[in-house]
């Protein structure tokens, strides 16, 4: 099994350090959400991922874009104005890393799975089907490009209210709250600003993957909120049918 990336930036999925935008192994520095990813894998499939670095692939936003753009010409409806600016974007992008994840099996002679990182964002005025929306475009997007093992990694409305969950104290309360949260950053509520208040300063990547080694994730408990129970339980089912 490979495990396919594609996330925004360093503090999210984590980063290619060989300035390609694209990248495996030792060129690979995880984030705080692919720890989250490893630590709930590892027990289904018998190893730490960190340990076998070669099954880590990862892909960058620009990189992905530039994916998307490039594809054959019986792709492109996937970017069809029929598709609100909102959504489409996050079709692309799954169509995008399915062929990605596609093209790679057959490279790496071994099945792959895809996450795919996005946060939601969106601010207290924007509508709260928009996170549903985004979410159903992604499992469109896997479907179009022929992709069945795509999981879609949406936090409402950043990474930071996941992480918020556990470092909040008490941890793990009242979790579904926190996806009521502003996605503006220039709000003082703004999940950034709260997990650096729960922590009483700003904490960098490599510090918040330290944190999550020594605070392991509780993924049930963290369900409470919806945009992680999807995730889990769409992780859950695609590596099931895998393992199977």
């Amino acid at each position: 099994m490979i495990i396919v990336l594609s996330g925004e930036g360093p503090t999210d999925l984590g980063l290619c350090t060989n300035a390609l935008g694209r990248c495996t192994d030792g060129d690979f520095s995880v984030g705080p959400m692919t720890v989250v990813l490893e630590q709930m894998l590892e027990p289904r499939i018998g190893f730490s991922l960190r340990d076998c670095p070669d099954r880590l692939h990862y892909i960058g936003e620009t990189a992905l874009c530039s994916k998307a753009k490039a594809l054959p010409h019986r792709l492109q409806p996937a970017r069809s104005k029929k598709k609100g600016a909102e959504t489409g974007y996050f079709f692309a992008n799954a169509m995008a890393l399915g062929v990605v994840a596609k093209e790679l099996e057959v490279e790496v002679q071994d099945q792959a799975v895809a996450v795919l990182f996005r946060d939601c964002d969106g601010t207290r005025s924007a509508p709260a089907v928009l996170w549903g929306k985004k979410h159903s475009s992604m499992l469109d997007g896997f479907r179009y490009s022929q992709f069945d093992r795509g999981v879609p990694m949406l936090p409402k409305p950043t990474s930071e209210s996941w992480l918020l969950c556990a470092a909040q104290a008490p941890s793990y309360q009242a979790c579904d709250k926190l996806e009521a949260l502003p996605g503006n950053e220039a709000s003082a509520n703004h999940p950034k600003n709260k997990l650096d208040a729960a922590f009483g300063h700003h904490k960098s990547r490599e510090e918040l993957c330290e944190w999550l080694d020594e605070n392991r994730f509780d993924p049930d408990r963290a369900a409470a909120m919806p945009s992680f129970e999807a995730f889990r339980d769409r992780l859950d089912d695609v590596v099931r049918e895998l393992l199977h």
